[in-house]
């Protein structure tokens, strides 16, 4: 199976040589072009130089013209050829050498966007709330799965995720809307909205986890919340495994494993999370 791999790289030193090696080592696909888009930060040498080497693709451009959406767009239109393409973040782990294939697979016609399970194996809040959210059964979502999942219906992660080129073209991609943060939420609702079927892969395993500051974690979801201020279309649906189920299902975990830095960690977490999406979800549209 022919497919394409994009991945935006920032300051991206210390993650390009395991990414390649873990790239080069996947089994069951055939990778056409791999695609980095490198943003513009400090000496790029050592990076272009992996890149190189590795014989794969790479553009650059400005920090200031980064877009999630935009950029990853641009690669999938410019460089890319194969009918899927895997989305990947720089700080992914592919676990398995058949992560890629197991994705790939799951894309068609029909199911035209997936993701598959992130992991956090350090037992962190981290660690609770990638359990939550990736659970170990695969799923697939159509329109008719929205009353029931409401916004949970859109949830999706270009982390890892896989694309059926030609329908996110004849969709008409990302729309042409900037996006920083969501973009992938944003394409799974218009995967619905058109009928088609978007995909959970919980087969194909990626270690992904963040390491974030009470202030870093507040922002984040300050942004969050602008971003739905921002696209009224989501407006509609309610939050039905999020927020208060999230935070209790991670005290639970905690408990049951006698975890006592994540027990000490968890109020103060989980008020930053709450206060930044109510105070983002505040902000005046602009």
């Amino acid at each position: 199976m022919k497919i394409d791999v994009v991945c935006p790289l920032y300051k991206a030193d210390e993650y390009i040589d395991n990414l390649i090696s873990s790239l080069k080592r996947q089994t069951g696909v055939e990778l056409g072009s791999v695609v980095f888009a490198i943003t513009q930060s400090g000496d790029l040498s050592r990076v272009i130089n992996a890149v190189e080497e590795a014989g794969f693709t790479y553009f650059t451009l400005p920090v200031e013209e980064f877009s999630h959406s935009l950029t990853r767009e641009k690669a999938i239109r410019e460089y890319c050829t194969s009918d899927v393409v895997v989305m990947m973040s720089q700080d992914v782990v592919l676990i398995n050498d058949d992560a890629l294939c197991l994705l790939a697979s799951a894309v068609n016609e029909e199911v035209v966007y997936a993701y598959g399970k992130q992991v956090c194996r350090k037992k962190t809040i981290e660690h609770y709330v990638r359990e939550k959210n990736y659970p170990d059964q695969s799923q697939t979502v159509s329109s008719s799965d929205v009353e029931e999942l409401q916004l949970r219906a859109f949830f999706a992660s270009d982390a890892f995720s896989a694309y059926h080129r030609p329908t996110f073209l004849r969709l008409g991609g990302y729309d042409g809307v900037h996006m920083m943060m969501n973009e992938d939420m944003y394409y799974a609702k218009k995967v619905l909205d058109n009928g088609l079927k978007k995909g959970y892969v919980a087969e194909a395993v990626v270690e992904h986890s963040h390491k974030l500051k009470l202030k870093q974690l507040y922002n984040r979801y300050r942004a969050t919340g602008v971003w739905f201020q921002e696209h009224s279309e989501f407006d509609g649906y309610k939050t039905t495994d999020t927020g208060l189920k999230l935070a209790f299902y991670v005290l639970k975990r905690a408990l049951a494993s006698f975890n006592v830095p994540v027990l000490f960690r968890w109020l103060p977490d989980m008020t930053a999370r709450y206060l930044g999406m109510k105070k983002g979800k505040k902000t005046k549209k602009r």
